[in-house]
């Protein structure tokens, strides 16, 4: 189902009887602003939620010894060499 915006704001109430996917879209562009998914076919997590928990098992090799400061120094030392070939060091 595609609603104009217009027509979403006329009729606001028809979001809360939702059966199916709704599209907003801009008539002028027929670009879709906005997807509306009904109250029951919402995803259980958010993809946010579901990305949280990617690294969680991740460790710092044994020499950070837990130092995440030092791995993130390290690691931009090591692109710098990458990059320019020298450590340009202080």
């Amino acid at each position: 189902m595609t609603i104009g915006v217009s027509e979403l704001q006329k009729n606001i109430s028809m979001i809360r009887n939702l059966k199916e996917t709704l599209y907003v879209i801009d008539k002028k562009t027929d670009e879709v602003l906005a997807t509306i998914l009904p109250n029951k076919k919402m995803p259980e997590k958010s993809i946010t939620e579901k990305l949280a928990g990617v690294f969680s098992d991740s460790k710092l090799p044994e020499k950070y010894n837990g130092d995440v400061d030092a791995a993130i120094r390290d690691a931009y030392e090591e692109e710098l060499m990458e990059k320019y070939g020298y450590l340009n060091e202080k």
